[in-house]
């Protein structure tokens, strides 16, 4: 996975050479940091965007989380690793929003999945704010995992990100219950990598 990573960021380092409308940006994005006396989870991802004309911007990713838990009361802890790669492809427009997908196969840190199961597709689509401070390009944004979202929980295994969507939907009739929707947030922050961006 590592090695298919770095290929495609020479493959698309390679292309950035041949136009002046293209320049390079690497992201850090910060998901779903929350603590509590119960555990947490802090993570995010490295992403290598190829940016063109100012609008599209595209690359690989690698995404790695750390979850944990705790129980004072028994004594009990534990605590999981959620990492993998992918791709990403935003469209930025109007300077103050982007529409995006987001694509990656990621570990599942669950210990009753199947074994041939431990790896899990995740397919975001959303969109949010996107930026420009000059240095820096702030993005924050709302995605809706397609691919949790058409599984069927009984045959399939649980998203390894399913611990932070924090959209619930409650039923009228049983108000203690409810489902949490696929959907997460995610802050970015790209910074530029070269000077052939006007």
């Amino acid at each position: 996975m590592i090695r298919f990573i770095f290929v495609v960021i020479f493959l698309f380092t390679s292309l950035c050479g041949f136009s002046q409308s293209y320049h390079s940006e690497i992201g850090v994005e910060v998901q779903a940091a929350s603590f509590s006396n119960m555990g947490g989870t802090i993570g995010g991802a490295l992403k290598w965007a190829l940016v063109e004309e100012e609008s599209l911007a595209y690359g690989p990713s690698f995404r790695f989380q750390y979850l944990f838990s705790q129980n004072t009361y028994l004594g009990t802890s534990s605590s999981a690793f959620v990492f993998g790669g992918g791709g990403f492809l935003h469209y930025r427009f109007l300077d103050w929003f982007f529409l995006g997908t987001e694509v990656e196969v990621l570990k599942n840190p669950y210990r009753y999945v199947n074994p041939d199961k431990n790896w899990r597709l995740t397919a975001f689509l959303g969109g949010g704010i996107s930026r420009d401070f000059d240095f820096v390009r702030l993005n924050v944004g709302i995605l809706y995992d397609v691919a949790d979202a058409i599984s069927d929980p009984l045959t399939s295994n649980p998203s390894p990100l399913s611990g932070d969507y924090f959209f619930r939907v409650s039923d009228p009739t049983k108000p203690n219950t409810g489902k949490y929707m696929p959907i997460i947030y995610r802050i970015a922050f790209f910074f530029p990598l070269n000077s052939n961006k006007e």
